[in-house]
């Protein structure tokens, strides 16, 4: 269940940046997000989380416990065998560096569709309102950017580090491992803290 909705958090995290720079930097594409393309996303991010966190009950990889509460893959069980680094390595890529690498992407176009646009109509001079605007959206996609991979760089680091027969520290894996699970009590502190649109949305939805 932690793999599942950790898994979860970062499928999430990249269908927003998606979302985003297709608003952003394709707003001619706009109406492809619709509430039925929104649906399918969501299948698609839970399915996704389901087949990674359930492959090692059928398996390809395994879990163990880590005696602080809670059980992760075990990731020591690469060495021994190649069908649990395979699922490893997988797992790595396809669930870490892949999304990063589209975050990433996606909030840098977002930025540099923001300051093209404002340099062709402002004329280098952009008004208070434009400049505003640039900063929030740059200082979200940064924050976001960097708050995902501050929180799970380590996990995903000491998860291969182990993957390939380095010891790793009882305290550091734990540390580790809180940090990674950290991100889906942040995340959404860090839209309600920086983006007065989700603020005003959220308002609304509870009928603040």
């Amino acid at each position: 269940l932690t793999l599942l909705f950790g898994l979860a958090s970062i499928n999430t995290l990249t269908v927003i940046s998606v979302t985003r720079y297709i608003k952003g930097c394709h707003p001619e594409r706009g109406h492809c997000i619709s509430n039925s393309s929104m649906s399918v996303a969501l299948v698609l991010i839970w399915v996704a989380a389901f087949f990674w966190s359930a492959a090692p009950l059928l398996g390809w990889g395994s879990y163990t416990d880590r005696m602080y509460g809670t059980c992760e893959i075990d990731w020591a069980k690469a060495n021994f065998s190649t069908i649990y680094k395979s699922y490893i390595i997988s797992i790595f890529i396809c669930c870490f560096f892949l999304p990063v690498t589209v975050m990433v992407f996606s909030y840098v176009s977002i930025i540099n569709t923001v300051k093209l646009s404002h340099a062709l109509t402002g004329l280098g001079d952009p008004t208070d309102r434009q400049r505003r605007i640039e900063r929030d959206v740059t200082r979200v996609s940064i924050v976001i950017c960097t708050a995902f991979i501050i929180a799970w760089s380590p996990y995903a680091v000491i998860s291969i580090w182990s993957a390939y027969g380095h010891p790793v520290p009882n305290l550091t894996s734990i540390l580790a491992s809180l940090f990674a699970k950290s991100a889906s009590f942040y995340n959404p502190i860090i839209y309600f803290g920086m983006s007065s649109k989700f603020r005003k949305d959220i308002f609304i939805l509870f009928h603040c």
